[in-house]
Formats: structure tokens, sequence, C-alpha cells
């Protein structure tokens, strides 16, 4: 079997070397389909949610397909050098795209983490995600304007305080533009103790609205917080995972640092060398005796179907000269056919005109016109029934030329 998948045939190599060298090219070919196969179902596992026991069958395709490639680079004859580059650019493109795969399955985990980056940073946009930060933001807004709200009744009871104080007892540390200076408790003094008893009540309302509403929005606000989590998570859960997405992140993350890059540099090269080494063991092997044997018989076998395709190529020719000289010689025959049957209704219609001009000489009335008409049709006739059935009339009007007297009726024309 090794022998075989390192494309020779035990049975026509006859040299313990040439079997040697076929058996190792086989390893090289079985290697190769197995690395394949190991790694493109590690990939397609990184890619999809199917089980292990669905991926492997497809997979395995993959690996026979990259085996027998590989078997058919290092098999047969190879013509010249455009053969040689021929197979060396095909191994060249299986071990490329195994190399990918291979990278693949080994950037796993940096693919990985920029997928759920790039994931991460699209889910801001996604419908459902904008929705849900939306809702959530109204009711934190909604939740910010209670607590301003109080806020604001709290500093506007301080500025009350303050300036009911210093009515009442002015210091240097009051605010000299709202007081009056004239300590006491005079009509400012009341003003100001009125301001701040409207501004605490302003402070107790705002406090009293946002306690009631906050019971409301709080649970509003820690739902509408995690429905948008939920919903970023879906989104990230959701993103595209596939092997177009994967082989992409691949580019990113291999394109950003050297070392990466080299490593996936590595790793192509590593298969392409696989996938070409079967060939550069055929090549190194050289010319063997059963390589000049399948020549000889080749060469052999290609001289003797020259030589039948010459022969019956000439025997064809053969064939059609001769078909062509019966055809020409028939149409000879025909011609002479029709010619003597011309030249028999010629004779014949001179005789009925002759026969014609004695009986009317002896009446000594003129000739007319009438008279040759039923020769005419008679003449027509004779024609007609001689093209459809030549060779019977021929026969017969010779018989009958035989026995005319055409000096004689010369003769008779002349006088």
């Amino acid at each position: 079997m090794l022998t075989w998948l390192g494309g020779g045939e035990r049975r026509e190599l006859h040299e313990q070397h040439e079997r040697s060298a076929h058996a190792i090219a086989g390893v090289v070919v079985i290697l190769n389909a197995a690395l394949a196969w190991l790694v493109t179902t590690l990939a397609v596992l990184e890619a999809t949610r199917w089980t292990l026991l669905a991926v492997l069958p497809v997979t395995l395709v993959f690996g026979l397909l990259v085996g027998a490639i590989t078997r058919g680079v290092a098999s047969g004859p190879i013509r010249g050098l455009r053969g040689i580059v021929g197979r060396g650019l095909v191994a060249v493109a299986v071990g490329v795209a195994v190399g990918e795969f291979a990278a693949l399955a080994v950037f796993s985990g940096s693919i990985d983490r920029q997928l759920a980056l790039q994931a991460a940073r699209n889910a801001d946009s996604a419908p459902a995600v904008v929705q849900a930060s939306t809702s959530a933001a109204q009711l934190r807004t909604t939740r910010v304007a209670l607590d301003k709200a109080v806020d604001t009744a709290r500093v506007h009871r301080d500025e009350a305080l303050v300036v009911a104080r210093c009515e009442y007892h002015p210091t240097p540390a009051c605010p000299q533009t709202r007081i009056t200076g004239v300590p006491g408790s005079g009509p400012e003094t009341r003003t100001a103790n009125e301001v701040l008893a409207d501004s605490q009540q302003e402070l107790d309302n705002a406090i009293a609205t946002r306690d009631r509403q906050a019971a409301e929005l709080d649970p509003k606000i820690a739902d509408a917080e995690r429905a948008l989590s939920q919903a970023r998570q879906s989104v990230i859960a959701d993103a595209d995972h596939g092997l177009a997405s994967r082989w992409l992140a691949l580019q990113d993350s291999t394109l950003a640092g050297a070392g990466a890059l080299m490593l996936r540099l590595l790793t192509i090269a590593f298969f392409t060398l696989l996938s070409l080494l079967p060939l550069i063991l055929r090549l190194w092997r050289g010319e063997t005796a059963h390589d000049r044997h399948a020549a000889a018989r080749a060469e052999r076998e290609r001289a003797e179907l020259d030589a039948e395709t010459a022969i019956a190529v000439k025997r064809a020719e053969v064939r059609a000269a001769a078909e062509t000289l019966w055809a020409e010689q028939q149409l000879v025959q025909a011609r002479m056919a029709v010619e003597a049957q011309t030249e028999i209704d010629r004779a014949q219609l001179r005789r009925r005109v002759n026969a014609e001009l004695e009986g009317a000489s002896h009446v000594g009335e003129p000739v007319a016109e009438d008279i040759y008409l039923p020769i005419a049709a008679e003449a027509e006739a004779a024609s007609l029934a001689a093209t459809e059935s030549p060779e019977p009339e021929v026969k017969a009007v010779v018989t009958e030329t035989e026995n005319l007297p055409a000096p004689v009726e010369s003769r008779n024309v002349h006088a």
C-alpha cells in the first residue's frame, strides 16, 4: 500500500531500492493527508457549532482529497520542465490551503479575542441594543431629574437660611448684597424667615416626590439595565464566527505583529514543503529501470497506434477514390445513354418529317403547320420516356436503328 501511495505499482517494480523510494513517498502522502484532516477538523470545530462526530466525516473528505492530489503529483511520467512546474504549482496551492487551515487552528485563541472585541464594538449599534439603551437612558434621566430637583431645593433652602440668619445677626462673612445689615427682627428679617419657610417646604415636597417616584423608577431602571445587558450579550453571541470571519480576524491578528506573521508564514511553508516532498523525492530518485520500461512500452504503443491509424486512413482514402471512380463511370454511362437516345429521337423525327413531306408532295398540297404539331408532341413524349427509363429504350432503339436505311432516306430528302 505504501508503494502504491507513493506513485508506484509493486508488481512492476523489480528493484528493491525502487520499492523503498516509493514507500517513503507513500509515508509522506499519508502524513500530509492525516495532518490536513486534523487541522481542518480543528478549524471547522472553532468556526461552527457542530459536534465532533458531525465534523469528522466532512473534514475526512478534504483530507482524502489532499492525499489524492499529493499521490497524483508523485505518480505518472514527468514530461519535461513544464510538467515539473505544473505539478509543483498544484502542490504549492494544496500546501497553502492546508497551511491556512493550520493557521486558523494555531491562532484560535487570538482569533476568538479579536472577534469578541469586534462584536463588543459593533454591539452598541445593533437595533435591539440601541432600543434597550434608549429606554434605560430615559429612565435614568428621570431619576436624575428627581435628585437634581431635591438638590436645587436644598440649595435654595440653604441660601434662604443664610439670608435669614444674616438679617437677624449680620457678620462680615454674610453676603452683603442680599441683606440690609440692620440687626434685629425687623421686616426684612420676617421676610427672610418667610422665604426660608417656603424653601423648606419646597425641599420637603421635592424629597417626598423623589421618594415616591424613586420607588417605582429604581426597579424599572434595574430591569432596563438587565435588558440592555442581555441584548448586548445576545448580539455578541450571535456575531458571525464562521470561517470567513475567522480568516479575516486572522489577518488582523497576524498583520498586527511581526512574530505572529512569522509564525503564520512558517506554518504555511511547512505544509507547502510537505505537499512538495513527494515530487522532490521523485526528482531525487531520478530515472529508474521501471521508468525506462514504461517509457519504452508507451513509445511502442504510440508507434503501433500511429501505424494502425495511418493504415486505416489509407484504406479510407482508397475506398473513397474507388467510390469516386465508380460514380464517375456511372455518370459517363448515363451521359452516353442520354446522347444516344437524343440521336435516336432526332433520327425518328427526321424520318417522320420526310415521310410527311413525301406524302404532301404526292398530293400536291402545301404542307400545313398543323402537321408538325403531332410530330413535336410525339417527340417530346419520346424524350420524356427516354429520360425516365433510358436503358431499356436505348437497347430497343439501337436495335431498331440497325435496320434503318439511313443512306436511302438521305437521297429521298434531296429528291
